[in-house]
């Protein structure tokens, strides 16, 4: 628990990209290679709720990747220096994550999350993409 309040913390501090998320939740991938973690998108626990998701093997110079959304709006991408909160459950293949909207299912091939607003993202070692 002291761990995810730091990782909050941390991810609350806006980078040149992506603005934090607030950590209330979120969940990794069975290969450990993704974490996602959900609350309120900003440095104040007021911004609108989002997700954001982390691919570990393809952290670069300028940080972790991310990926976030909010709860209808379109995907984003950027980088972040801090790690994401990573002391969640792991979310095996073939099970969903439905938090305020937005609905995550874990597979053998990756990781898909979309939002009520039809915008989402597929995520895995070997491939990132948007739709």
């Amino acid at each position: 628990m002291i761990a995810s309040l730091l990782a909050a913390l941390a991810l609350a501090t806006p980078s040149a990209s992506f603005p934090g998320i607030f950590v209330t939740g979120g969940f990794l991938t069975p290969s450990g290679n993704i974490a996602c973690n959900v609350g309120r998108l900003g440095p104040k626990t007021t911004g609108p709720f989002a997700i954001g998701c982390s691919v570990y093997s393809k952290r670069s110079a300028k940080g972790n990747s991310v990926w976030w959304m909010t709860t209808t709006g379109p995907v984003s991408f950027g980088y972040f220096a801090a790690d994401p909160a990573s002391d969640y459950p792991k979310l095996s293949y073939g099970k969903k994550y439905t938090w305020r909207g937005i609905t995550c299912t874990s597979a053998t091939a990756g990781l898909r999350c979309r939002n009520k607003g039809g915008h989402g993202f597929f995520l895995s070692r070997g491939s990132q993409r948007v739709f």
